[in-house]
């Protein structure tokens, strides 16, 4: 009998194992697809030539892109705090894919039941901005640690801001649970149109956290030469752009149950 409880466990965790991989591949494959929409509307809106050269129109081109990356060697600077500078990029990587724990896309369709999903949102946010800012210091480059002073009083200003806007929406609907808030706006009364007048604001704050043009403080590439990535290269580096898009990914998802109504 414990023998057939040990193999049903066994088949139970390689069961749950490969359905975390797919998941996380076809995230990953729909953020990298991501990537090639933003550049080609921001080549639209700025009126220059985007990817077009690697399949129709360009349209492979973050496919070559991520194999170019992945077969780049990884470079270590002399100087860095070796070990942290290697350390660094895995748990951003962790932070990132751990996001996705925190997410709802209907009435029981999650995947871990969380009750306290604003404070998860709120300590994930803060902890891929400490990966930044850790990156940038352990690479002992003077524009790396600019952009991690950056990306610290970046931080401090903005959580502060959405710390009291998430305790608005806490206090209104008596719950730190994103079922219970977004079952509050089933009535057709979305939390937007009771702060209809901070909404640019939140837009604003919204583009400064997830590191978003115009806002892109923290990498400023005119004046940091990409900030805390200039030490980074191939493998280190798509690490830090997928978890840049993981974390508006997260963050959009955030906005829309606390403020649109989610699945609603």
């Amino acid at each position: 009998m414990n023998l057939i409880y040990g193999l049903y466990f066994i088949f139970y965790c390689l069961l749950l194992f490969f359905i975390v991989l797919i998941l996380s591949l076809i995230i990953t494959f729909s953020i990298a697809l991501l990537t090639l929409v933003e550049r080609k509307v921001l080549s639209i809106i700025q009126r220059r030539v985007g990817p077009n050269q690697v399949g129709y129109r360009g349209r492979l081109q973050y496919i070559a892109d991520a194999i170019k990356l992945l077969l780049k060697g990884i470079n270590v600077p002399d100087l860095t705090n070796k070990k942290l500078f290697l350390c660094i990029p895995a748990f951003s990587l962790l932070v990132c894919y751990t996001f996705w724990l925190n997410s709802i896309w209907g009435s029981s369709i999650v995947i871990v039941e969380l009750e306290y999903n604003i404070v998860y949102s709120g300590i994930m946010s803060i902890l891929f901005s400490l990966c930044v800012i850790l990156i940038g210091i352990f690479s002992r480059n003077k524009y790396s640690v600019l952009s991690g002073v950056r990306a610290c009083c970046l931080v401090l200003n903005l959580e502060i801001f959405l710390g009291f806007f998430f305790l608005f929406v806490i206090c209104y609907s008596e719950s730190f649970s994103f079922s219970s808030i977004i079952n509050l706006q089933s009535f057709n009364f979305y939390f937007f149109l009771a702060v209809l007048p901070l909404l640019p604001l939140f837009i604003i704050v919204f583009l400064l956290e997830t590191n978003r043009a115009p806002f892109d403080v923290v990498e400023a590439e005119s004046e940091l030469i990409a900030g805390y990535t200039t030490e980074l290269g191939g493998f280190f580096f798509a690490l830090f752009y997928l978890g840049e898009y993981f974390h508006l990914f997260f963050f959009s998802l955030t906005s829309a149950c606390i403020m649109f109504g989610g699945w609603n």
